[in-house]
């Protein structure tokens, strides 16, 4: 099966998905010959440019140039919104699942109160009120209101209830996976494209990532070894050498950072 065919079959089999619709176009338009010619060379803007900027290079024309511009400002447009669209419906999952976990490892505790003293009489408490007094249910109260059908639903029929969200939840692992993917194609075939980062660039995206919380340390070192002909074992040590990394990594770690950065500006409002 060609790599066509095999992308038509994924996206017959998650639906109709702008990712996969953009991905094409990127694609699409890298792969065609350039017809028109680049402007002449004093048309060009002179001057310093910003670190990080005018990334795109000289193996594109002028043309293809502006065009990719434009096809990647739309991919954002609307691919942001339909990530924002997942958002809520992943979220509350997740509640439920946190919910549902919360509700098990209580009825665990109050078994075992029953078999250590079994001639001591226990509280009688509902699912309800149970789980209100649970530390993990009261976090969860803050972010999440349960109307009194579906709390019926879940005191009642919790391990039906268990079973439909982790299969919605698998459902959007998938799609989430999928999203994912053609993203990452969508990138493997735009970054081979971009000029060589400068050396002041590199110094400056050698500080950016050592100012990265430690929880996403993990994920520079994946992007790394993800482009290194040597798959290296995450589980050791790995040294990173901005200057023996090649191009497509420079920029793939730049936009990693400054994704990172973006969400935690967003998570502060």
């Amino acid at each position: 099966m060609s790599n066509h065919q095999s992308d038509t079959a994924d996206q017959d089999k998650f639906g109709p998905d702008t990712f996969y619709y953009f991905k094409r176009e990127v694609i699409d338009l890298l792969s065609q010959e350039d017809n028109v010619p680049s402007p002449p060379q004093n048309s060009q803007k002179s001057g310093a440019s910003p670190p990080f900027s005018d990334c795109i290079g000289p193996k594109l024309s002028h043309f293809k140039k502006e065009k990719l511009k434009t096809l990647l400002r739309q991919s954002v447009v609307t691919l942001s919104k339909e990530v924002n669209e997942m958002f809520e419906p992943a979220r509350s999952t997740q509640h439920l699942k946190s919910y549902l976990r919360s509700k098990k490892n209580l009825e665990k505790v109050d078994m075992n109160n029953v078999e250590q003293a079994p001639f001591k009489k226990l509280k009688s408490l509902s699912p309800l009120t149970s789980l209100s007094e649970h530390e993990d249910y009261a976090n969860l109260g803050s972010s999440m209101m349960i109307d009194d059908e579906l709390q019926f639903f879940l005191d009642n029929y919790s391990e039906q209830i268990e079973d439909v969200v982790t299969e919605f939840s698998n459902d959007l692992s998938g799609t989430l996976g999928h999203m994912a993917q053609q993203l990452e194609e969508v990138l493997d075939s735009v970054l081979p494209n971009f000029r060589p980062m400068t050396f002041k660039e590199k110094e400056q995206l050698q500080k950016l990532i050592q100012e990265l919380p430690s929880e996403n340390i993990r994920r520079v070192a994946e992007i790394v070894i993800q482009h290194r002909t040597d798959k290296t074992d995450l589980s050791g040590e790995i040294h990173i050498d901005l200057d023996k990394e090649s191009n497509t990594t420079l920029w793939r770690l730049y936009y990693y950072v400054e994704a990172v950065e973006k969400a935690k500006k967003l998570a502060s409002k």
